[in-house]
């Protein structure tokens, strides 16, 4: 089975975390005996605003390189236009790019059998133009939190609707966000496809002895209001009163950054919160394996990788009940508590401590790696494509 990739966007390096988890399903599908090729076509735009030291000097057009012996067929260009409340030209100008960079790769490779793609938003929009004009069926996964935020503006509907209306299967990273589709799409049937558990944190490894030391809660994210860390600290503050022992490690940078130091002074907790900044994988890894429990106050989330990386580490979690959240954590693996609750959080913080025995970090990986680890997902992924094309 020969299936393309089109993801709405991708990491640009080894180092670019923006997009992982479809470079994770992607290596996933390689590795499948079904799967005979699998390849990525995916522009990668720019923003002038952000970047507009390369207007002059791009780069632009097609680019193709291997990863990992996939083959990624990408076409560099930049957004140009501002946003207009009556057509998204920037949008016009990906898919444009998209079809340029997959009529090449037909040229090169022939025709695939199927295409996945990655948020309708333009991935998905993209894949309705390639099996309108080549037939070729596809198959959309959403992850996208601009539904549940309501930044999507009126005229980039119908393309959207359009695109979910003609795919061969349409799938959400969450429970709850895929019922969230089925409203926003009527007449569509959405399905729960959770991301796949990334490699790193599927490796075996043996559990540290964690005895005569302070209990440690650790957050992992980007230092952004959306991730709620501006409830956790205070939250944090209020468990300490009745256990000032407890420790708490943040990883992560981001725009919040210097207001989350200020909070945590102000609250007098700074000797009991270390902000670690920006974390590779590897020393992600550490800080889970170096932790006793997980915790993220995010307000919305439509999966949450980062949950099922600190399951699979044997780290109970807390979250909130944001979304995707909801379709990881239960009772035998966590607490899940209402978003924009302090006290419910700093309740949650303080029972989890109390009840940390009644968590067997062994059984928390193995029940996590059976439900997120890339074997489960892929393989329910790919019965899918057979029954498309059979």
């Amino acid at each position: 089975m020969h299936v393309a990739v089109i993801p709405s966007w991708y990491p640009k390096s080894d180092q670019d975390v923006d997009g992982i988890f479809f470079r994770t399903q992607v290596h996933g599908l390689q590795k499948n005996s079904k799967i005979s090729q699998v390849s990525v076509i995916v522009p990668m735009f720019r923003h002038l605003r952000a970047q507009p030291d390369t207007l002059l000097k791009g780069p632009y057009g097609l680019r193709k390189y291997k990863e990992n012996q996939i083959d990624v067929y990408a076409y560099d260009g930049m957004y140009l236009f501002p946003r207009s409340p009556f057509i998204d030209l920037n949008r016009v100008l990906w898919v444009r790019a998209g079809m340029k960079a997959f009529e090449t790769y037909i040229k090169e490779n022939g025709k695939p059998d199927l295409i996945h793609a990655h948020v309708v938003n333009y991935a998905g929009i993209l894949a309705c133009k390639i099996s309108q004009k080549y037939g070729i069926p596809y198959v959309i996964t959403e992850h996208s939190s601009t539904y549940a935020r309501d930044l999507i503006r009126t005229d980039q509907w119908p393309a959207m609707r359009e695109a979910a209306q003609n795919a061969s299967a349409l799938y959400a990273v969450s429970r709850d966000f895929a019922a969230l589709l089925n409203q926003k799409y009527p007449g569509t049937q959405w399905s729960y496809l959770p991301n796949i558990l990334g490699k790193n944190f599927a490796e075996p490894f043996d559990f540290p002895e964690k005895t005569n030391r302070d209990f440690t809660f650790c957050s992992v994210s980007h230092l952004r209001r959306l991730k709620g860390h501006d409830l956790l600290l205070p939250a944090f503050a209020e468990a300490l009163k009745k256990y000032p022992d407890l420790k708490l490690k943040i990883g992560g940078a981001g725009p919040e950054a210097d207001n989350l130091r200020q909070l945590a002074e102000q609250l007098g907790i700074q000797n009991s919160v270390t902000f670690l900044g920006a974390l590779e994988t590897g020393e992600v890894l550490d800080l889970m394996r170096r932790s006793d429990a997980f915790v993220l106050a995010s307000r919305t989330e439509t999966f949450g990788v980062v949950f099922i990386e600190a399951l699979s580490q044997g780290l109970p979690v807390i979250a909130t009940e944001c979304g995707g959240p909801q379709s990881i954590v239960q009772p035998d693996n966590g607490f899940l508590i209402p978003t924009e609750n302090t006290d419910a959080l700093a309740d949650a913080l303080i029972q989890l401590y109390e009840n940390r025995d009644r968590f067997s970090a062994q059984q928390l990986r193995q029940d996590c790696l059976a439900e997120f680890g890339e074997e489960a997902v892929i393989g329910k992924l790919v019965a899918k494509f057979e029954e498309i094309l059979t």
